[in-house]
């Protein structure tokens, strides 16, 4: 019932984002093939989009919304409150709709409804990347993700994409918290105009590193020859090359045809989100490899936030730290069922397996890399100072 109601949610949603559209068009007496044009989307795409008939990714309406002269959140504000709040958010939430869910009841909680968040989470299926470029061209004020996505803007980040970087959770908390993180992430972020609103870490993706295969894996050497799957990013090429295995990028939307179809052999992923995509309907194997959880980032525009009153920014902190809990909390409940589900349903084998070799062969490739300047060999050292 319960995913039968969000088609219906998201029916909607994209039927009214649809209909704003078509209004807005006609309002600024443009046609179809002119706004498609200076869009750079194609008519017929369009039209499935102001008839409600597409899945309308987040950067094809800021290019709608940028010929129609109407910020993004203008799209999904409800006209009947469109009084009753100041102040708007526009956000995003990676593979997290729920958290931003949470985070929404706690943002208009914590400032008295004079903030609202407008969630996109239901309309995005473009990768990380793109989303992150909607955040600098100031098309969604609020985005959350896991952190190393930035590693391109803060190097330092590159570090933290591998796995066991950190012994526990006190020693990553201890890195997050350092004068070497301030300077080399905070900072860098801020000086591009992304502030990382995270006061206490708390926003979790996954409480274990997994692989889901279509085979049984149980040392480095079973993924020798293996297709895997990578988001568009260097040095996890790199880093999986030298495991042997031959790494592939496929958008994260399309990673279950992959595996179906036999394009990839391997998902690199955290056990949480494994059921929910169905992974294990054509890859039954789960190779539990440890490592503390992913954390996500929690960023947020500098002109927005600047843009708030002292009360209000400290609202917005308190509101982060509330909704991380109860996400991160429900998470852990949710991915104990999923297990159980997973088993059932697909006949899943999870396989727990000897750790140290995986952690061996990760520390002899993490080292080489740093040698050869690819991670950034101070970050390493500050993360074993620590």
């Amino acid at each position: 019932m319960e995913k039968i109601d969000k088609a219906v949610q998201e029916s909607l949603i994209q039927k009214n984002v649809g209909i704003k559209i078509r209004e807005l068009r006609k309002a600024g007496k443009m046609n179809a093939i002119d706004l498609a044009s200076k869009a750079g989307i194609s008519q017929g795409q369009l039209s499935k989009i102001e008839t409600g008939k597409a899945n309308v990714s987040i950067k094809n309406l800021a290019l709608l919304c940028r010929v129609l002269g109407r910020p993004l959140n203008y799209l999904f504000q409800a006209e009947d409150k469109a009084s009753a709040v100041r102040h708007r958010i526009i956000a995003v939430a990676g593979l997290e709709n729920q958290g931003l869910h949470w985070f929404a009841q706690e943002v208009g909680s914590n400032t008295n409804g004079a903030v609202a968040l407008n969630s996109l989470g239901t309309l995005q299926f473009g990768p990380a990347v793109d989303q992150i470029d909607l955040i600098f061209e100031g098309s969604v004020d609020l985005f959350i993700e896991n952190l190393v996505q930035f590693f391109k803007i803060a190097p330092a980040l590159k570090q933290l994409s591998l796995p066991y970087c950190f012994r526990d959770e006190q020693h990553r908390h201890a890195f997050l918290s350092s004068p070497y993180f301030r300077k080399n992430v905070t900072e860098v972020l801020l000086q591009k105009g992304i502030r990382l609103l995270n006061p206490n870490w708390n926003w979790i993706r996954g409480l274990e590193w997994v692989l889901v295969s279509r085979r049984p894996i149980c040392t480095p050497e079973d993924v020798k020859g293996l297709k895997v799957r990578i988001y568009d990013c260097e040095h996890l090429r790199i880093f999986w090359d030298e495991m042997g295995a031959i790494p592939v990028v496929i958008p994260w939307s399309k990673v279950r045809k992959a595996i179906a179809s036999g394009q990839v052999d391997v998902v690199p992923t955290k056990k949480a989100l494994i059921y929910h995509n169905g992974f294990c309907s054509n890859a039954k194997y789960v190779t539990i490899l440890g490592d503390i959880p992913e954390i996500m980032g929690v960023f947020i525009t500098e002109t927005k936030y600047s843009s708030f009153s002292p009360w209000i920014q400290h609202a917005l902190e308190k509101a982060c730290d509330s909704a991380g809990n109860i996400f991160s909390l429900n998470l852990y409940h949710i991915e104990k069922k999923n297990e159980r589900l997973n088993m059932s349903r697909y006949k899943a084998a999870y396989l727990k397996v000897d750790l140290s070799p995986w952690q061996l062969a990760v520390s002899r490739i993490r080292k080489k890399m740093t040698d050869q300047g690819i991670l950034q060999e101070q970050t390493l050292r500050e993360i074993e100072k620590v």
